[in-house]
């Protein structure tokens, strides 16, 4: 089994990223990979990434379906997060999600609850 020192970093940020500094390209505190994978799953759709076409979630196209359940999307969630983030199985994790439904889609309130650390993130 892995431990949480195991983590390897997903995601380099690059120049455009808002985050993005030139002296620390590559994360290593373990709460900061984790947003970036976070961010990778959660952004992404499925077949953007050459040579890895599972990676992603594809929000947007979920958001613009007129019925899809919070228990279905929740677990697409859960699944990236099994197969990319597994320090966040080990650390332990909350996950709150609430659809809304809005003028031309629908929109998607995410929280996150990692290691004290509330992530939140609205999709709309």
């Amino acid at each position: 089994m892995p431990k949480v020192e195991d983590f390897k970093d997903l995601n380099i940020r690059w120049v455009n990223h808002p985050k993005y500094k030139s002296d620390k390209p590559i994360e290593n505190e373990l709460i900061e990979v984790i947003v970036q994978k976070l961010e990778m799953i959660l952004y992404t759709n499925s077949d953007e990434i050459l040579g890895n076409p599972d990676i992603g979630i594809n929000l947007e196209y979920w958001l613009w379906k007129t019925s899809i359940s919070n228990d279905m999307l929740k677990n697409k969630i859960i699944k990236q997060i099994n197969r990319y983030i597994p320090e966040l199985n080990i650390i332990g994790y909350e996950i709150e999600l609430k659809i809304f439904e809005g003028d031309y889609r629908d929109i998607l309130e995410l929280n996150f609850v990692v290691h004290g650390y509330n992530i939140y993130y609205v999709f709309q």
